[in-house]
């Protein structure tokens, strides 16, 4: 740790010389011992090392930011003058601010000394356990890691934050195979802080690759309609981009989100509450601080319905003359509901069990269309068929007010916090 604070004095140094008002920076190093997999297959075990600095320097208002891999002391010297360059180059902003606090903290974080022998029993299971019980599931890649890490930020007003952190990840793409049919791909990932148990019992992956197997003979919609989407876990990122689209700095310095003037007001069913809460105990390694060297703090994006914050950086808030949010994380986290996943089915007349979208980010309107892939048609309550690639569309703004029920199951993958949300209103047919 001490080379790496010693690098990030050095930075600070170079860049008061060469006139920054102020600066930050992060260096840090990382250390990846993996085992890939390819066609059900273990192909690989290497180690990779990483030495990273990114640098942003601050001079008349002007803002220029820059990154390199490696320690080397000349290379050093000629990033700081990028930098420097670069911000010279830039428009002046008045609302540039990082931490000015001083504070310095130490934080340790996950599993620091990892079980390579454990962790590639735990992958070779994995492998006998998908072979056994999902025997036409074909693992086309898939890797499990320990990454361990040691960084450093510091700025110019003294902040300075030492963070040691380790884990294990394991995430697999995968297909059904029948013959000369199989299924799209789909894939299932979990972060984790220890290895007490298999793999394919967590983050909700035997469901994955149960409906892997069962979607490798598909039918297509013979009819378009109006109906309910039960969106997955893994699906929900479509939801998590309209939120983005909705309060991020870009969406609301630019004035394209609908949401702008709605802080305190209604936006969605009260039963819907979502945070982005890196502190929360589910979260693996959630991130300690901001990348302006602000102490992270979970907050609720929406709270029972009602617009609760924004996703402010302190630039943003000062843009605007609003509040900073508490994190800039991807750690979202969502309230579970009271009912089971098989008791939201059996109350949908029809609709489709929405596993992946592919199509285009939202427009700042809420308006969307895509593929359904991944996908089942649910009727009369029960699940049906496997679908081939069905087209689905709506408007995401007004189906946060359509919402049917949150599952209470919810997926637990390290970095988020997911149940199933089913939503009416939206159209559906074939490709």
């Amino acid at each position: 740790m001490e080379t790496l604070k010693n690098i990030a004095n050095l930075i600070l140094e170079d860049a008061k010389a060469q006139g920054a008002d102020f600066a930050a920076c992060s260096v840090s190093e990382r250390e990846v011992q993996e085992f890939n997999i390819a066609a059900d297959e273990f192909s690989l075990m290497r180690t990779l090392f990483d030495k990273d600095i990114s640098l942003s320097v601050y001079k008349d208002n002007k803002k220029g930011s820059v990154a390199m891999t490696g320690f080397d002391e000349e290379k050093i010297h000629g990033l700081v003058m990028d930098a420097c360059a670069a911000a010279e180059s830039s428009e002046p902003d008045e609302a540039w601010e990082i931490d000015s606090s001083g504070r310095k903290e130490t934080f340790k974080k996950g599993v620091l000394e990892g079980d390579l022998d454990k962790l590639f029993e735990r992958t070779k299971e994995l492998l006998t356990d998908i072979k056994r019980d999902y025997p036409k599931i074909l693992i086309e890649e898939g890797i499990s890691t320990y990454a361990k890490g040691k960084s450093v930020y510091a700025n110019s007003y003294g902040t300075t934050y030492e963070v040691e952190k380790g884990s294990y990840e394991c995430e697999i793409m995968f297909s059904g195979h029948d013959g000369e049919d199989s299924s799209s791909f789909n894939y299932s990932a979990v972060e984790t802080e220890d290895l007490n148990t298999p793999f394919i019992e967590m983050a909700m992956m035997r469901n994955d690759l149960s409906d892997g197997e069962k979607q490798i003979h598909t039918q297509s919609v013979d009819e378009k309609f109006v109906g309910t989407a039960l969106f997955t876990p893994g699906c929900l990122g479509l939801i998590f981009e309209t939120l983005e689209n909705f309060t991020s700095d870009r969406a609301l310095i630019d004035g394209t989100s609908p949401w702008a003037d709605k802080l305190g007001e209604k936006v969605c069913d009260e039963r819907i509450t979502i945070s982005l809460a890196p502190h929360d105990e589910r979260i693996v390694c959630g991130a300690s601080f901001t990348g302006e060297g602000y102490l992270t703090e979970d907050f609720d994006i929406i709270k029972e319905g009602v617009l609760n914050s924004f996703c402010l950086s302190q630039y943003g808030a000062n843009k605007l003359g609003q509040k900073r949010s508490g994190n800039s994380t991807y750690n979202v986290v969502v309230k579970p509901g009271e009912k089971s996943l098989e008791e939201i089915i059996s109350g949908i007349e029809k609709g489709i069990l929405f596993g992946r979208f592919s199509g285009g980010e939202p427009a700042p309107s809420g308006e969307f269309s895509g593929v359904a892939k991944n996908s089942f048609l649910i009727e009369n309550g029960k699940i049906t068929k496997a679908l081939s690639e069905t087209m689905v569309s709506g408007n995401l703004t007004d189906m946060l007010f359509k919402l049917v029920d949150i599952s209470k199951e919810v997926r637990l993958d390290g970095g988020s916090v997911r149940p199933y949300m089913a939503f009416e209103g939206l159209t559906i047919s074939g490709k």
